[in-house]
């Protein structure tokens, strides 16, 4: 008997250890390369915070910027809807200006952890404009970020 309870607390030791020191997501693991270069909180009217916004950037391609929406608030195991959307701007595009797409890329849909990646190239000398919503899972709120012409 105490042999068995021994070996389910060793194994619940184990498992708990797992959860608790499990590596956090990285870029790989939402499929943007490069370096974090930002994080915008995504939050509802009131302030309450729903998420990140995960900005990434690699000089490949001429400069590459990758973006992912992460729910932080609802956890993995619900599903809701989700969107993420990257432009470059057009040359020419003043830090906080307006953006005039020039490029861009989105992902949307109903995920249960996060939406992305969402990659633009090109943006070694280019602003660029990421925005993100994650609905509530009953689609009757939402928390949103913008940031329009960034690192520019």
């Amino acid at each position: 008997m105490r042999r068995a309870i021994s070996l389910l607390s060793a194994a619940f030791v184990m498992l708990v250890g797992g959860i608790v020191f499990a590596p956090t997501a990285s870029a790989a693991g939402y499929g943007c390369s490069g370096n974090l270069i930002d994080t915008y909180s995504v939050k509802t009217d009131s302030g309450t915070k729903w998420g990140v916004l995960n900005l990434y950037y690699s000089t490949a391609n001429g400069g590459t910027n990758c973006a992912a929406v992460v729910d932080t608030y609802w956890g993995t195991g619900t599903t809701k809807l989700m969107v993420v959307n990257i432009w470059k701007c057009r040359a020419g595009t003043t830090p906080g200006g307006t953006c005039l797409i020039d490029q861009q890329d989105n992902d949307s849909g109903n995920f249960s952890s996060y939406a992305g990646p969402v990659t633009v190239t090109g943006t070694a000398s280019r602003c660029i404009h990421v925005d993100g919503t994650i609905w509530n899972p009953s689609r009757t709120a939402a928390a949103s970020v913008n940031a329009n012409a960034v690192h520019c």
